[in-house]
């Protein structure tokens, strides 16, 4: 027996909409899954994003955001130095955390959060998007094909 996922719903909220949290909603719309909410740093901001991206809920802080009880998982695309403060506070909070690269700054403050999640039995996932694209797979199956010899190094 298939469980159906379609009676299901994941309250989501995206933190961050300036140049990757606009993909974030649209990967997630693409998976079925609907954008509940978003936060950004100042309530003009927050307002001009939700009708951009046709979200229904806005906050002006992430704070708002974690304090909603209807969402349960929160993507972080914030600038990098605020990914560990905001991931911590996003699972303080009892939220899953889908955070953009990278997790932290310091091994120390990754340490932390993976800890953390798994102590709140959190999900606490990093982004590795190109991983997936074509060309990403592509070199991958030449490399492992031995198709381009041995190699040292790749950028």
């Amino acid at each position: 027996m298939t469980k159906d996922l379609t009676k299901h719903t994941i309250g989501v909220g995206v933190a961050g909409t300036g140049f990757i949290g606009p993909a974030h909603v649209e990967g997630l719309r693409r998976n079925g899954i609907t954008v509940a909410a978003l936060a950004e740093e100042t309530k003009e901001k927050a307002v001009q994003k939700a009708a951009e991206l046709g979200i229904p809920r806005w906050y002006a802080s992430l704070v708002e955001l974690l304090a909603d009880p209807s969402i349960q998982v929160v993507h972080l695309a914030t600038p990098n130095h605020l990914h560990f403060p905001h991931a911590k506070a996003a699972l303080m909070a009892g939220k899953h955390v889908v955070c953009e690269k990278p997790l932290s700054l310091t091994s120390k403050e990754s340490g932390e959060l993976v800890k953390l999640a798994a102590d709140k039995r959190l999900v606490n996932a990093v982004n590795f998007n190109i991983r997936m694209y074509p060309m990403a797979q592509q070199a991958r199956a030449a490399v492992q094909a031995g198709e381009l010899g041995s190699l040292f190094i790749i950028q």
